[in-house]
């Protein structure tokens, strides 16, 4: 458990970054890059997925900070960004086993006020702007899959497409949005930690 003096420093550097400090943004993602690839590792043994949640992360953070200042455990929150992730990824890849240790887990940490927004608004600003320039069938198969959760079977029939072609769209829709994201915010991130770094060589 984070002590008072530390409390209030992350408190402070959350709501320096809700006013888009870039400084106070690279001084966290240089603290805790490392915890979180950690953490992601653990659950889902894929240095590859362990790298992407902890980039998924610090973007959703910054996508949404302006959220921060409401946030009063800023650590919890931080971990919630990374359960909902892992959560996320687990599901995909259809391993219960691990899903329940991560409940088991989930259920340890601390929670505040903040975290239903958190899951409601993760990156949504760059997701939204990545669909909308989707084509057309790419976008429609990508909202019936993300959006309203239905089975490759499901959509395949109702747009009287193979099971196969539905999977090629969505596999590349999800491609697209998850470049886009990158192309836009993880640049940003990747230049504020190295520049917060050098800053701070001896």
């Amino acid at each position: 458990m984070m002590i008072v003096n530390a409390d209030i420093e992350y408190r402070a550097i959350f709501i320096a970054i809700a006013q888009g400090s870039e400084t106070a943004f690279g001084s966290l993602f240089v603290q805790y890059r490392g915890k979180i690839y950690a953490v992601a590792f653990k659950f889902t043994k894929s240095a590859y997925a362990a790298e992407e949640i902890t980039q998924d992360t610090f973007i959703a953070l910054w996508t949404c900070r302006a959220q921060l200042t409401a946030v009063n455990d800023p650590e919890a929150y931080l971990y919630t960004i990374v359960y909902n992730k892992i959560s996320r990824y687990l599901k995909r890849e259809t391993n219960q086993n691990r899903i329940l240790k991560m409940s088991l887990w989930n259920k340890k940490t601390s929670s505040n006020e903040t975290e239903e927004l958190v899951m409601a608004n993760d990156s949504q600003q760059f997701i939204n702007d990545a669909i909308s320039k989707l084509s057309p069938q790419k976008k429609l198969i990508y909202q019936l899959s993300r959006q309203q959760g239905k089975s490759y079977d499901e959509i395949a029939k109702a747009l009287h497409l193979s099971r196969n072609t539905v999977k090629t769209h969505l596999v590349k829709a999800l491609k697209f949005v998850r470049d886009y994201m990158k192309e836009h915010a993880l640049l940003l991130i990747c230049c504020i930690a190295y520049l917060f770094a050098k800053a701070h060589l001896p």
